[in-house]
């Protein structure tokens, strides 16, 4: 049902949402030129398709339809597991036809299936690995066989493999899970913990080991450091246009020439000019300098961070811009070209989420405050129960700390807890005593 429903929205949107990085990811996987900002194995997968019917006479919407159709199958059957995983800890049917029907119906969902973004697949693989770490957490070790753990890690690698940042949360997730394992004064939750521990570790190293194999294969190049500058751009951007001095605006002048051009809810016209490429003096000195700054316009500093993660935590944030999904045909790149099979679906479609005013009330779904809250008070309910199923909660929870620092608050980086959201919910509000 998940499945079909989500065909549809494909053909409405034939081959694909083919926007956002994918331009850039094609453009590298063409010209042999990898960097490793995007995730290796996302470029080499969108790439593959690019290329597989470009011939004499080349059809690149058929090989992005069949990526497509391969990452929806997989989509939703990471979809299907959460259905599956609710089936069997609630005994009313009411809360997993409601599950079938948001994962099924429900616009975020069906649109992002079908967009070659890297944080949808990577949104699926976490999506798993939740199911899996609550079932793991949930019953005794000695019930699961091996294919049960080999499939875990696997599944665990390739999600680090898909989101850069992912690996920084993971490498937290395990040290908070070891502390968890030595402190417990229950040997039963301890050794369980060491378990857990092993197979994050595990996980880990392939990681590491396998992306490190992608570079080499591929001779990539290091990503610029820019991209982790996001919020000290942000506040120099806003210093310079509220309160800064003239010897300050001409300090910031230096390192962002355009500082003119801020704008409170992403980083990118901030950072995009800054003057360096990889970890460089000139970087040292900048951060040097902007704490500097920072510290003497400690409000300004504040509101300048808050106003680029707000679409996190304010219910009532009103999403930035048009562009969380580029549904119209001038957005498509990569050498697609947007071709409908129902134009009267991808019209409605359009129609909706290209306005994104007050006015509109179907905005209010692209507020990632709702799905994030879900998480965040789940994992309170979870806590203040003493139920140790919240241990599966901490990957996704220090996942969203990264994303603190990232340029922007757009629902495609908070698909995770979208999709997570029928379990998170299913914990605040549980239709039967676990």
């Amino acid at each position: 049902m998940i499945f079909a429903c989500h065909l549809i929205i494909f053909l409405a949107f034939y081959p694909g949402l083919c926007t956002y990085d994918l331009n850039t990811q094609i453009k590298q996987y063409v010209n042999q030129a990898f960097v490793t900002n995007h995730p290796l194995i996302h470029t080499l997968f969108v790439g593959f398709f690019h290329d597989l019917f470009a011939g004499e006479s080349p059809n690149y919407n058929l090989g992005y339809a069949l990526a497509t159709i391969i990452q929806l199958i997989f989509v939703d059957a990471s979809m299907t597991y959460s259905v599956s995983y609710l089936k069997k800890k609630s005994t009313n049917r009411f809360t997993y036809f409601v599950a079938i029907l948001f994962y099924a119906v429900f616009p975020v969902n069906s649109l992002l299936a079908i967009s070659h973004t890297k944080d949808v697949l990577f949104a699926a693989f976490s999506l798993i690995f939740f199911i899996d770490s609550l079932y793991f957490i949930e019953n005794d070790t000695k019930s699961f066989n091996a294919l049960f753990f080999a499939r875990m890690t696997v599944n665990a690698t390739l999600m680090l493999l898909n989101r850069n940042n992912a690996v920084y949360a993971m490498f937290a997730t395990i040290i908070i899970i070891c502390i968890l394992c030595f402190v417990s004064h229950k040997k039963k939750i301890a050794t369980k913990s060491l378990n857990f521990a092993a197979i994050l570790i595990l996980s880990f190293i392939l990681a590491i080991i396998s992306n490190k194999a992608l570079t080499m294969a591929t001779n990539a190049h290091n990503g610029s450091i820019k991209e982790a500058m996001s919020i000290p751009a942000q506040i120099m951007g806003r210093i310079y246009n509220t309160v800064a001095s003239e010897e300050e605006k001409e300090i910031i002048s230096e390192y962002i020439p355009n500082a003119e051009k801020y704008k409170y809810y992403i980083s990118d016209p901030m950072k995009k000019d800054l003057p360096f490429e990889i970890w460089e003096s000139k970087c040292k000195h900048f951060l040097l300098d902007s704490a500097i700054i920072a510290v003497k316009h400690p409000i300004t500093s504040v509101q300048a961070v808050w106003f680029n993660i707000q679409g996190y935590f304010d219910p009532l944030h009103q999403p930035y811009s048009s562009d969380h999904f580029f549904l119209a045909r001038h957005d498509y790149r990569g050498d697609a070209v947007q071709d409908s099979k129902i134009p009267v679906i991808c019209n409605l479609y359009v129609d909706l989420f290209r306005n994104t005013n007050p006015s509109n009330p179907f905005t209010v779904i692209l507020n990632m405050a709702i799905y994030v809250w879900s998480l965040i008070i789940s994992f309170i309910i979870l806590i203040k129960r003493r139920n140790k199923v919240c241990y599966a909660y901490i990957f996704a929870l220090l996942y969203l700390l990264t994303l603190l620092l990232g340029p922007s608050a757009i629902i495609r980086y908070g698909f995770i807890y979208v999709i997570m959201s029928p379990i998170t919910l299913f914990y605040v509000f549980p239709l039967k005593k676990h």
